[in-house]
């Protein structure tokens, strides 16, 4: 059993995860749910997406693998998209591309368990590719940026550099995208609503870490590795739910911007 690998986990679903539990909230605060009608519509539509998301991963790994690749570029740009060109792609691109060409063998290692053991090497080649789009496009608004962004790319460099890919996206996941995303909503949410969203937000990550645990324990009697569990529902897991995450996010971008 592999230590590190669990305790990246635990990270990655107790201080990670909980950015994303808040979409309810989200939801309520812009108008998309009003009453238990449209809550049970809003978690229907939710939960039908990420079983879609999973369904389609096991039929076309690869390909599901690649576009998660792309579609986390844009979600993780939207980090950046008030500070650089289209919509901060640029910064998602590079971030996510950085082990890509700094630990190579090992995210194709990674990729290999998640596309059930096909070729991981187009999936790979994919990544440095989109990675080194973002650090063109980085060159291109690098005027643009202020010291403390610059500091956090070579911060990010270096890190992805110095450590393994699964702890440079805790890191990353952990330290900089989710506080973000959390400290944004948290700012918008008049005072009296914010326990509510606490307690909205508690409930949605342990209901999505039983279903984590169950499906784990269900796929390891197929499994040659606990291992390969791990990180199949870990990040399987995570694609399913930055797909609907992420329209919910556009959406509301979208809207206040019409």
């Amino acid at each position: 059993m592999d230590l590190s690998l669990i305790l990246a986990s635990c990270f990655i679903s107790l201080v990670g995860l909980p950015h994303g539990a808040l979409d309810p909230v989200v939801a309520y605060r812009n108008g998309l749910i009003n009453d238990w009608r449209s809550i049970i519509q809003f978690l229907v539509l939710y939960t039908g997406i990420v079983a879609s998301v999973v369904g389609l991963w096991i039929l076309a790994p690869v390909l599901s693998l690649i576009a998660f690749l792309l579609i986390s570029s844009l979600h993780f740009g939207r980090d950046w998209r008030t500070k650089i060109s289209l919509g901060g792609f640029g910064y998602g691109a590079f971030i996510l591309g950085l082990p890509a060409w700094t630990h190579a063998h090992q995210v194709a290692e990674i990729f290999g368990f998640l596309v059930f053991g096909a070729s991981s090497a187009f999936p790979l080649i994919v990544l440095q590719a989109v990675g080194a789009l973002g650090l063109l496009l980085l060159a291109f608004d690098l005027r643009r940026l202020s010291w403390i962004r610059k500091l956090e790319l070579i911060l990010l460099a270096s890190i992805a550099w110095t450590l393994e890919p699964l702890w440079y996206f805790v890191v990353y996941f952990c330290a900089f995208h989710s506080p973000r995303h959390l400290i944004t909503e948290f700012r918008q949410m008049r005072p009296e609503t914010r326990l509510t969203a606490y307690i909205v937000m508690l409930t949605i990550t342990i209901a999505t870490l039983a279903i984590a645990a169950v499906s784990g324990s269900h796929i390891e009697r197929y499994a040659d590795r606990v291992d390969i569990v791990i990180y199949q529902v870990l990040f399987i897991g995570l694609a399913a739910l930055t797909v609907p995450h992420m329209c919910l996010l556009e959406w509301v971008g979208r809207k206040h911007h019409a």
